[in-house]
């Protein structure tokens, strides 16, 4: 008998697999992760769909899915920065693809193949205990990318200058060395939580935040998954790309707490419409709008 899903996927894709874990409650579901496929045994094993996860795609995972499951509906998942779908398999075209990335101006290579948007399905990290809220301002970001340099530099001055009577909380990080413990702590203490675009537009900094009720400021969001068709995400404070308006935003919100009703709608918007649960269910939902399941 064929089961629903195999989901080959890889440990360190913890945002995906928050999504495809819960998949073992509804459906006959195999979760298969990259490391493990050099010990796994296909004999007598069918499967209806299958969804390969970027992260699963070695040799390992070619040999795999050359060799078998060729009549299952295949389902690739895109979880990488990139804006264009990409192809993960030498010669097999997905059925369905899921791509995080996904805008106006992705290109799709496989102009028969349905392309979904899908965001990061982040866990909460809100904390009560932390929830004073004695920090105006904060900014914890890594340099995963350049064009966040002149954002930084121009928020640094900002709270060297004219803001510097506002109590900040900045740690910038050549890569992800934020100790987590305190990354939690500053989240969730602090009224207002700068975000700008690094090698994606979706981050995990942005549910993060919203999970704590902390009021974002950050550039308009170009995900299709965020626009109002999909899983609609409208409560933060929009600043011009070129962020000359930042200063102007932030006294805007701190100006008779403003901050506070912004950040409760984005707070009550990420628990009953973005967190991982949800996340699933939209997910499930596309998946019965194609006739998967």
């Amino acid at each position: 008998m064929k089961k629903d899903f195999l989901i080959i996927s890889n440990k360190k894709s913890r945002a995906a697999n928050n999504v495809f874990n819960q998949f073992k409650k509804d459906f006959n579901t195999e979760i298969l992760f990259t490391s493990d496929i050099g010990n796994y045994n296909t004999h007598n094993k069918e499967y209806k769909n299958i969804i390969l996860c970027s992260g699963g795609y070695n040799q390992a995972c070619f040999d795999l899915m050359e060799n078998n499951f060729k009549d299952s509906f295949l389902i690739q998942h895109d979880t990488t920065d990139s804006e264009d779908v990409q192809k993960f398999l030498p010669n097999r075209i997905p059925n369905l693809i899921f791509q995080r990335e996904l805008t106006n101006n992705t290109k799709n290579i496989f102009p028969n193949t349905p392309i979904e948007p899908v965001h990061f399905a982040i866990n909460s990290i809100y904390d009560e205990a932390y929830q004073n809220k004695d920090i105006d301002v904060s900014m914890m970001m890594t340099m995963t990318n350049p064009r966040r340099a002149p954002f930084v530099e121009h928020a640094l001055k900002i709270a060297k200058g004219k803001l510097s009577h506002l109590n900040w909380h900045i740690k910038i990080t050549p890569q992800s060395v934020h100790t987590p413990n305190i990354y939690k702590a500053v989240c969730n203490r602090s009224k207002i939580g700068l975000h700008y675009f690094g090698n994606s537009y979706d981050s995990i900094r942005i549910w993060e935040l919203a999970s704590t009720q902390t009021a974002i400021i950050m550039p308009k969001l170009r995900l299709k998954s965020t626009m109002n068709d999909h899983m609609s995400f409208n409560h933060y404070q929009e600043i011009n790309d070129n962020f000359l308006d930042l200063e102007e935003k932030i006294i805007h919100l701190l100006e008779n707490n403003r901050w506070k009703s912004l950040a409760e709608k984005s707070f009550n918007d990420y628990n009953e419409n973005h967190n991982p649960t949800k996340c699933y269910e939209k997910y499930c939902e596309v998946l019965k709008r194609h006739d998967v399941i």
